[in-house]
């Protein structure tokens, strides 16, 4: 077959297999959070009812490197099996319940991933630290685990990342410009959406909202919420944009949709944002540490929080921090004078009060987590 023939081949079967249901589960009680240390080679594994770790997983004992560079995770819907990205050895993982690795698959400097609610098919982005990765969108089959496809999707530095609720399409957006692609599953034929203005954006990453309406994201260089209505077939023209703070990293919704929560890495805080005012209504958790990844808990009453903690941890009721990404990289004499990375920490915290309810020690430069049912 052509080149053309066996992408379409392998969107086809992502279509024909209609695996996983559309509707979100509960997680059962004691359901795990996978959270990667990306600087120290491992994996923590959290009881979600305990509030406790349950293990952390070396994967140097289990095969990899030591420069491994575990970044994102997403797990099957009832938890049987998940996976994970190793950005420094090339794999992307599927583990089972026992964190046993039952596959692997090769592909340049893997980054996010992300299930399709609706077929077989795992999709798998590029790392925000590789400088010129393939401009491509890995397809992974999730049931016998094999790459069927690397969809060309023509925009560089492919990052943020998001599959729609109805299965039917995959948003990817460029970190090197103010454009992003959206592949239609059906076919694979490729949508390229330009941002407007002249002003960079940055698209750290996606979600989308619980009736599968609207998809957001953050604008790390601009500091800005998009608003894209999924109603209607891409290209899109953002709904609206609005300030909310220091590098808004990582987006979740409430689960009645009305707010969403953004992780401002710059000022150490959450943003609480009602998107039908375009405002944020409140920051939650003062005095944490370049938040990164945010998941909402299946009770909507919790969020779970990874603190990266490039630089001195804050206390609370200190000011914040403007520590960056890569900034543990820098030469002494260009890091901040308060820049002392070291290991980060995952908060859980209360909704309602804002409040931080409990810490858990994680491993060095922490990034990406998963559970079963998060998106």
């Amino acid at each position: 077959m052509t080149k053309r023939a066996v992408r379409c081949g392998a969107w086809g079967m992502g279509m024909a297999a209609a695996m996983v249901a559309a509707a979100r589960p509960v997680v059962a009680q004691g359901a795990k959070l996978y959270v990667v240390n990306q600087g120290g080679a491992s994996i923590t594994v959290i009881d979600q009812k305990k509030l406790s770790i349950d293990t952390t997983l070396d994967l140097t004992k289990m095969g990899f490197t030591a420069n491994a560079k575990p970044h994102h995770v997403t797990v099957e819907p009832d938890g049987s099996f998940w996976y994970v990205t190793l950005i420094g050895d090339g794999k992307v993982l599927k583990l089972d319940r026992s964190n046993h690795v039952v596959g692997q698959v090769s592909m340049e400097t893997p980054g996010l991933i992300m299930l399709d609610p609706k077929h077989d098919s795992l999709y798998v982005g590029r790392s925000m630290t590789a400088t010129n990765p393939p401009k491509t969108l890995g397809v992974i089959t999730r049931k016998n685990f094999r790459l069927v496809d690397e969809q060309e999707i023509q925009v560089p530095r492919p990052h943020a990342l998001v599959a729609t609720r109805d299965g039917k399409w995959v948003h990817i957006a460029s970190l090197g410009e103010n454009r992003f692609a959206s592949v239609e599953t059906a076919t694979g034929r490729v949508t390229l959406t330009t941002l407007p203005g002249d002003v960079f954006r940055s698209l750290v990453q996606f979600t989308i909202s619980p009736d599968g309406k609207w998809m957001i994201a953050g604008g790390e260089q601009s500091n800005t919420v998009m608003v894209f209505d999924l109603t209607k077939p891409p290209p899109f023209v953002p709904a609206k944009e609005f300030s909310v703070g220091g590098k808004p990293w990582d987006p979740v919704f409430s689960r009645d949709g009305k707010f969403a929560y953004f992780s401002l890495f710059a000022d150490s805080a959450i943003a609480e944002v009602d998107l039908a005012a375009g405002k944020v209504t409140r920051q939650l958790a003062r005095g944490l540490a370049n938040p990164y990844d945010v998941i909402m808990a299946q009770d909507g009453k919790t969020l779970f929080v990874v603190n990266q903690n490039l630089a001195t941890p804050l206390k609370a009721g200190e000011s914040a921090h403007a520590a960056m990404p890569g900034m543990a990289n820098m030469p002494a004499a260009q890091a901040p004078p308060s820049a002392k990375p070291g290991p980060g920490w995952l908060s859980v915290i209360d909704v309602k009060s804002g409040k931080v309810i409990k810490t858990l020690p994680l491993g060095m430069s922490p990034s990406g987590m998963g559970a079963a049912g998060a998106r």
